[in-house]
C-alpha cells in the first residue's frame, strides 16, 4: 500500500520537532516552578534577597511578582511572562531576558549589565501606549543588548554606556534590517556613551541632558526628538534625519548637521 503524500514520515517528524525547538526555545523544564519561586520570595526581604543566580527560569508565568531585589545574575528567563512584575533593584547582570513579556515591568535601579533583552513582547496591540511600556529608570544597562519595539520606555538616568540597540528581524523595502523602535522613549540624564542606535527610530524621544559621546546614530530617525543640553561629542550622525529636532545648548560633533 502506498503512503499518503501528506503523511508524516520519520524524516518529516524530525524536521517538525527541530523547527518547534528553534521557534520556541528549549523544552527543558525550569529549575524551579512558579510556586517555588513565589514561596521563596514571600519569605524574603530587600535586605535579605533570594539568590536565583544562574537558575533556568524559562517560560514561567511570573506576572505581577515582586522580586524584592533578588539576585538573578546569569539567570535565564527566556520566554517568561514578567508583565507587571517588580524587578526594581534586582541583580540581572548577564541575564537572558530574550522573548520575555515586559508589559508594565519595573526595572528601576536594577543591574542589567551585559544582559540581553531581545524581541520582548511589550504592547498588547499594534499601537504602543505609554501605559504599557516598561521602566528602566536609573538602571545599569552597560553593554546590554536590547532589540525590539520599546516605544515610550523610560530610560531616564540609566547607565547605557556601550549598550547595543540591535535591529529588528523585519526588513525594509531595500532588504535592510529595520532599526529598533524607541519612539517617545525617555533618555533624559542618561549615559549613552558609545551606545549603538544605528537606524533606530528615535522620533519624539527625549535626550535632555543625556551623554551621547561617541554614540552611533547613523541613519537614525531623530525627527521631533529633544537633545536640549545633551553632549554628542564624537557621535556619528551620518545620514541621520534631524527633522524639527531640538538641539538647544547641545554639544554637537564636528559634522554638517542641519539644525
Amino acid at each position: 500500500m502506498k503512503k499518503k503524500s501528506g503523511s508524516f514520515t520519520p524524516a518529516r517528524r524530525a524536521a517538525a520537532f527541530l523547527l518547534a525547538m528553534l521557534c520556541c526555545g528549549s523544552s527543558e523544564a525550569a529549575d524551579l516552578s512558579t510556586r517555588e519561586i513565589v514561596r521563596q520570595l514571600f519569605s524574603s526581604t530587600a535586605q535579605r534577597p533570594v539568590d536565583l543566580s544562574g537558575k533556568k527560569l524559562d517560560n514561567l508565568d511570573l506576572a505581577g511578582v515582586d522580586f524584592k531585589h533578588a539576585n538573578l545574575k546569569g539567570a535565564s528567563l527566556f520566554g517568561t511572562d514578567l508583565s507587571g512584575a517588580n524587578l526594581a533593584g534586582c541583580n540581572l547582570e548577564s541575564a537572558n531576558l530574550d522573548r520575555t513579556t515586559l508589559t508594565k515591568t519595573n526595572f528601576d535601579g536594577a543591574n542589567l549589565r551585559s544582559a540581553t533583552i531581545r524581541r520582548p513582547s511589550v504592547f498588547s496591540s499594534m499601537s504602543p501606549t505609554i501605559d504599557e511600556a516598561p521602566s528602566f529608570r536609573n538602571a545599569n544597562l552597560e553593554s546590554a543588548w536590547l532589540e525590539g519595539i520599546l516605544d515610550y520606555t523610560d530610560f531616564s538616568g540609566a547607565h547605557l554606556a556601550g549598550a547595543r540597540f540591535g535591529p529588528l528581524n523585519t526588513r525594509d523595502n531595500q532588504g535592510t534590517a529595520a532599526g529598533p523602535k524607541l519612539r517617545f522613549a525617555s533618555f533624559a540624564n542618561a549615559d549613552l556613551s558609545a551606545v549603538t542606535l544605528e537606524r533606530a527610530d528615535l522620533s519624539f524621544a527625549n535626550f535632555s541632558s543625556a551623554k551621547l559621546d561617541g554614540a552611533n546614530l547613523r541613519s537614525a530617525d531623530l525627527s521631533n526628538a529633544t537633545f536640549r543640553d545633551a553632549s554628542l561629542q564624537g557621535a556619528d550622525l551620518l545620514a541621520a534625519l534631524p527633522d524639527n529636532t531640538d538641539w538647544t545648548n547641545a554639544v554637537l560633533p564636528a559634522q554638517d548637521l542641519n539644525r
